[in-house]
């Protein structure tokens, strides 16, 4: 795969917890990228994680949902999106319980647009996905953590 130098950074989820983290070092520490960040703003969301970028010029913020395909499509075409970082997905296994399909909706069928859209506009050249046990299942205690697979 040849190199390329990432201008265009999408990041879903990014009003919560680690993703505003990720997105306020990003606006203050690369002012030659456009960070562009979606989040639709629902129960673990807060918007005000985002205010130390909100002034700067390299950084927008869109309301919306990852299912939704027109918007996923529309942003990473009119904002010439190169990376996603997507960190968007439901949490908190309790919450689960009582309402599975929306867990289900938003972090399979979510991921799903996007990497759908990724692969129709097909100008996305690296997709970091970050998660939690929610999404990826716990690990045995005697598991190898890390990159395991041969070379």
């Amino acid at each position: 795969m040849a190199a390329y130098t990432q201008k265009n950074i999408l990041i879903t989820g990014a009003a919560r917890f680690i993703a505003s983290h990720v997105a306020n070092r990003l606006v203050s520490n690369y002012p030659g990228y456009k960070i562009v960040v979606l989040d639709k703003l629902d129960y673990c969301s807060n918007l005000k994680k985002l205010l130390p970028s909100g002034s700067s010029p390299n950084f927008k913020f869109v309301k919306g949902d990852i299912g939704s395909a027109n918007l996923v499509n529309y942003l990473l075409i009119t904002e010439s999106i190169d990376t996603i970082m997507h960190f968007a997905a439901q949490t908190h296994v309790d919450n689960s319980f009582g309402n599975s399909f929306e867990f289900t909706k938003n972090n399979i069928y979510g991921t799903h647009v996007i990497l759908e859209a990724c692969k129709v506009t097909g100008q996305v050249k690296r997709f970091i996905h970050v998660s939690t046990d929610e999404v990826y299942g716990e690990t045995d205690d005697n598991a190898i953590v890390g990159d395991c697979e041969p070379s």
